[in-house]
């Protein structure tokens, strides 16, 4: 029985400390303001959300697309990196055969929460393998000077919106179309 407990407390340990953790979801008493069927699949990692019009990639920038989801590491950029990163992408030919990604604004953003789900608050079968972390937007945040000292976010973990500094670091989601 002790060998047991050991095992079991190992195994947890193992999985909080690496980050995995199962989406939670409470699909009977929360209804989805997004169905799965308003996104459409290009199998080339990117999905249209027929509503909107709006392209985003399958994948966080930094994993890599495949028929079976996004492996790798999301990257963890700060927010002038993020843009930068961005326009390097498109510079060098882009996703999917497009080179003008961009980073969504916070209302684009956000039209990706599934309130319904945390751990990450996304449609993981729409957004395979998507960090339960928070995500830049391109809506930046400025004092009263005008001076741009932070920019929203979304926290994926919750499905929250932040307002962190431009130098914390957080991962991105390409979005074209519609600007």
């Amino acid at each position: 029985m002790k060998s047991i407990n050991l095992t079991a407390f190992a195994i947890s340990t193992l999985l909080l400390t690496s980050g995995v953790a199962a989406q939670v979801c409470k699909e009977s008493t929360i209804y989805p303001r997004v169905s799965s069927q308003q996104y459409i699949d290009h199998l080339d990692g990117t999905i249209t959300d027929a509503q909107s019009g709006l392209v985003w990639s399958k994948c966080s920038l930094g994993q890599t697309y495949s028929t079976r989801g996004c492996s790798g590491v999301a990257a963890n950029l700060d927010w002038a990196d993020s843009l930068t990163t961005i326009q390097d992408l498109n510079t060098s030919g882009g996703l999917a055969g497009y080179d003008d990604w961009r980073l969504p604004n916070i209302k684009e953003l956000a039209s990706l929460v599934n309130a319904q789900c945390h751990s990450p608050a996304i449609n993981l079968s729409v957004f395979p393998d998507t960090p339960s972390a928070t995500y830049w937007s391109s809506t930046s945040r400025a004092d009263t000077s005008g001076v741009v000292n932070g920019g929203y976010s979304i926290n994926f973990a919750t499905g929250s919106d932040l307002s962190p500094e431009v130098t914390n670091l957080r991962h991105v989601r390409l979005v074209r179309g519609n600007n």
